[in-house]
């Protein structure tokens, strides 16, 4: 496995800044493809590499499923997170 960047690292730590934003402040359990390559374009990825790495960083920073909407040309467009995973990580407070 080779070293994460430096663009690579900003944008991991960014990432797991909005992922925690959206389950600890807005109690949103998902974020869209949309957002993840808003979060990759301010770390200095494209919209491709940032998609890219949030898949890679699966079980890393997240955990949870993705999905596709029927119409969609992207392989996936929201990610749905495991609560009980980020709960057992101590990343989110339990209900």
């Amino acid at each position: 496995m080779s070293t994460p960047t430096a663009i690579e690292q900003r944008f991991r730590r960014a990432l797991k800044a909005e992922i925690l934003q959206l389950l600890n402040h807005q109690h949103l359990t998902h974020i869209s493809r949309e957002a993840v390559e808003a979060v990759g374009k301010d770390s200095g990825l494209s919209s491709g590499e940032a998609t890219y790495e949030f898949l890679r960083l699966k079980g890393v920073v997240w955990e949870g499923t993705t999905s596709r909407a029927n119409d969609s040309e992207h392989p996936w467009d929201v990610a749905q997170f495991d609560v009980s995973w980020f709960q057992r990580r101590g990343d989110k407070p339990s209900p």
